[in-house]
């Protein structure tokens, strides 16, 4: 390290013998020399801070998708909670989530002799005016001895299916995809999301929960879905139902309502203070809880269709956004990391990614975007507004006395008013 720094230090004397030469600089210019010899080399690390019909949205839910997710839990055995199951279906869950290109988070949990993991998955709300949160959520545990196909398979399937289809989607608002653990043994992964995600105030404005969608005995069983309710989430079964008649061909369902009973994950939300509705089989399976709960034992059309109408209603609650909501692409060309300008001329490259100007610059960005068009790009200082530029080449002339580390900052706004940043820190001697 010691011979790095003597490097270091010797390039600079033979850039300032070099300045003198080709400038003859005045006598300042040996004060800033000798001052770009005690810096400590850092890196300048530049970043960028870079309707369609529901119809086209819900008919991607299908009977082979729910069958291929439901499969995979069935086949892994009992998803005992704390046990290689659980932590088998995690890591399928896990992955799932990550294919899609969504931010994935393995959330563990301790409650009192129990421990295990949440998952949840996180599409982000495009309006950056919004901090609403809508939830969908399944329990991905087992009893003992049990495949759990209905119970929960189904229900996670369900989770799963809408994040495979709404994160092709833009939306308003945040949804995440959260399946729990715990469920059989009280509710309790649920529980200790619920409470942190008040404690932390976190704005979940609606919760809908999938637990047994999958079971069916007679016509009219494959036609009713139940929704339970508090008075305070009746506006969600409202939306619920609302969709299903819009879209009758696909959904194929009558909303019957019920009161919000404490035996799946959304009372652990109604607890907290937060909206949920419960999405539940409207024929009880005499298969629950048993080795019998398989796939084969299901009616999978039925909970397709099930699964359609959350995925809608949470399309609905969400907001599909419409219009441009991509920020702008933008890049720093000048200065670029790793050199050294002098009074406007880049020199030489220097080591550790160090941006070093001296004597002024003119700050060069590339910005554009594809959809409406750029509107502007601001350019700052130690965040303070500089100068605008509403021309390409997008440009700041730096001529303001400066000393010593600076953070130099573009904003790029397009005409939809989404921005896009991009910074540097830079090492500053202009007199």
């Amino acid at each position: 390290m010691v011979f790095v720094v003597l490097r270091w230090h010797m390039m600079l004397i033979k850039i300032f013998i070099r300045l003198s030469l080709l400038y003859l600089m005045r006598s300042q210019i040996l004060v800033v020399v000798l001052a770009i010899c005690i810096i400590v080399p850092a890196g300048a690390g530049i970043q960028s801070v870079a309707f369609t019909q529901h119809t086209d949205i819900i008919d991607q839910v299908t009977v082979s998708m729910m069958e291929g997710y439901i499969q995979a839990l069935q086949d892994i055995g009992p998803r005992v909670t704390g046990t290689s199951g659980t932590e088998e279906a995690a890591r399928y869950i896990t992955a799932h989530f990550q294919s899609l290109g969504l931010t994935v988070r393995e959330d563990p949990w301790e409650y009192r002799d129990y421990e295990d993991v949440n998952i949840e998955a996180i599409l982000p709300g495009v309006n950056r005016s919004s901090n609403r949160v809508f939830v969908i959520c399944a329990h991905y545990d087992t009893v003992q001895g049990s495949p759990g196909a209905d119970d929960d398979g189904s229900g996670t399937a369900a989770v799963m299916a809408a994040a495979q289809v709404l994160s092709q989607f833009q939306f308003q608002h945040t949804i995440k995809f959260v399946t729990f653990s715990g469920e059989e043994q009280g509710l309790l992964g649920s529980h200790e999301y619920a409470r942190v995600a008040n404690e932390t105030g976190v704005n979940i404005v609606g919760v809908l929960n999938a637990d047994m969608i999958g079971y069916t005995e007679t016509e009219e069983g494959r036609t009713q879905i139940e929704i339970q309710e508090t008075p305070e989430s009746m506006w969600l079964t409202n939306v619920s139902i609302a969709f299903s008649q819009e879209y009758r061909e696909s959904i194929d369902l009558q909303v019957v309502r019920d009161s919000a009973h404490p035996y799946s994950d959304h009372y652990s939300f109604i607890r907290y203070g937060f909206n949920a509705t419960f999405f539940f089989e409207y024929e009880f399976n005499d298969y629950y809880h048993s080795p019998e709960d398989v796939i084969e034992n299901m009616d999978l059309d039925y909970c397709t269709r099930v699964t359609r109408l959350m995925v809608g209603t949470l399309a609905e609650l969400a907001e599909l956004a419409t219009g441009d909501w991509t920020p702008p692409y933008l890049r720093m060309d000048t200065p670029a990391p790793g050199r050294l300008y002098f009074r406007g001329q880049e020199l030489i490259p220097l080591p550790f990614g160090t941006t070093v100007v001296v004597g002024g610059l003119t700050v060069t960005v590339y910005a554009g975007d594809n959809d409406t068009g750029m509107d502007r790009v601001e350019f700052y200082v130690d965040g303070v507004l500089q100068a605008t530029d509403d021309q390409d080449p997008y440009q700041f002339v730096w001529d303001q006395p400066s000393l010593f580390r600076r953070t130099l900052e573009a904003q790029a706004y397009d005409r939809a008013g989404n921005r896009a940043s991009v910074t540097s820190r830079i090492w500053t001697f202009i007199f």
